[in-house]
């Protein structure tokens, strides 16, 4: 999917059209995605979900157990 952009500043005229004081430029998704994170791929993102859930998973066992035991 490609995105434009304004490589200046977005305004708005009189007329509530929408300026670019700049010039427009076409960027993919792909683009926006390595500026907004530039280190992390889809790998490694997946990775660190699949650490998050397991730490979740993990935490609730344990509190879980800690439940059982108190009682």
């Amino acid at each position: 999917m490609n995105f434009i952009a304004c490589d200046g500043d977005w305004s708005v005229g009189a007329a509530g059209e929408i300026q670019c004081a700049g010039q427009l430029v076409a960027i993919t998704g792909e683009e926006i995605r390595e500026e907004i994170s530039p280190g992390l791929t889809d790998e490694e993102a997946q990775l660190l979900l699949d650490a998050s859930i397991g730490l979740f998973a993990l935490v609730f066992v344990f509190l879980v157990f800690r439940k059982a035991i108190t009682r």
